[in-house]
């Protein structure tokens, strides 16, 4: 497939013209791997973003695994609006394609072309708030107190 459908494919992207996507896909770039491979290394700074498009990967803290992620996964994302080293490892569990785009040339496309920039800041606002989300849900399961253990 050319790097065009896989834009095409990603969930980050669906709202995007043909002319927008036009804008990104000389500046992405395929990467394929297998498992063990190390997209991103937890403390160490994020240069590339990158967009899972096939395969599935391991979210590592502290080498302990905290989550899994699949197909139109955005990866590093946090770090390209926080400006942070990473927070963890993405590690791959077996075969997979990505598409891989600078996160310098990234941020200078988005702030050139505002509609552009919009939209996409737009959807990883979305992404962010549902891992927040969920990850606050998961909290308040771990922090409810059992039924057996409450003194009415």
């Amino acid at each position: 497939m050319s790097v065009r459908t896989y834009l095409e494919e990603l969930p980050l992207f669906f709202d995007l013209t043909g002319p927008e996507i036009d804008l990104l896909v000389p500046h992405c770039r395929l990467v394929e791997g297998r498992a063990g491979h190390r997209l991103i290394r937890e403390g160490e700074p994020v240069r590339t973003i990158y967009f899972l498009v096939s395969g599935e990967a391991a979210v590592l803290k502290d080498n302990m695994v905290i989550a899994s992620v699949g197909k139109g996964t955005v990866l590093g994302e946090m770090s390209l609006i926080h400006h942070s080293p990473a927070f963890a490892t993405i590690e791959a569990k077996g075969p997979f394609t990505a598409l891989a785009i600078e996160q310098a040339v990234f941020i200078q496309l988005l702030e050139e072309h505002a509609r552009l920039g919009f939209k996409i800041f737009k959807k990883i606002a979305r992404i962010l708030t549902l891992r927040l989300m969920m990850t606050d849900s998961r909290l308040a399961d771990q922090m409810a107190i059992p039924h057996d253990y409450r003194h009415d």
